[in-house]
């Protein structure tokens, strides 16, 4: 009798179970900051602003049209999917590829739109914690790294580089970006 009971409860709990399905699960990631892996720096599009939750962004996971994911030209040795970088504070913002070459903001859903892909990335997994984040824009063969120029201050020394397609050989840490906890104001114990 006593198993009878504990069956009937535990199915009825079942009732009451949310679907998963209904649409509750998030569009993004938890907050996180995106960081160099040969010097720490974060990369932030907003690196001016005073509120510390501009310095993180939330992934966003994409599923291009086929119009759209014929121009990865490389879509068959890196087929690992595509995303955006968004910021935590506005969803239709995301991390792009300027034209100038340096890193800025531009509407997510617009860029998607017009088909310029530059805020449209690809994580590359390698044998370490650290990825290789590969732009579509171009020839869709570059990834994010960091490059050394006295002119140009420290923290805005991302750019785009050739990515390393070839599983054997090393990569060297300026060309890898770790994912790391989001940067944000510590609180008094």
């Amino acid at each position: 009798m006593r198993k009878i009971l504990i069956s009937i409860l535990f199915f009825a709990s079942f009732v009451f179970a949310e679907n998963p399905g209904e649409g509750d699960l998030q569009d993004f990631t938890q907050i996180f900051s995106l960081r160099s892996l040969e010097n720490g720096i974060v990369l932030s599009v907003f690196r001016d602003s005073t509120e510390l939750l501009h310095q993180n962004w939330r992934l966003r996971e994409l599923v291009l049209s086929s119009q759209l994911r014929a121009k990865d030209k490389m879509a068959d040795k890196a087929p690992f999917g595509y995303v955006q970088f968004v910021t935590p504070t506005q969803d239709d913002t995301c991390m792009a590829i300027l034209p100038s070459g340096f890193f800025g903001a531009k509407s997510c859903s617009r860029d998607l739109e017009e088909g310029a892909l530059e805020t449209v990335f690809s994580i590359m997994p390698t044998t370490t914690s650290a990825v290789q984040i590969r732009s579509l824009v171009l020839n869709s063969n570059e990834c994010i790294g960091t490059f050394f120029n006295p002119n140009v201050p420290i923290e805005k020394r991302f750019g785009l580089k050739r990515c390393t397609f070839d599983p054997f050989s090393v990569i060297v840490p300026e060309d890898l970006m770790i994912i790391t906890p989001p940067l944000l104001k510590a609180n008094v114990l």
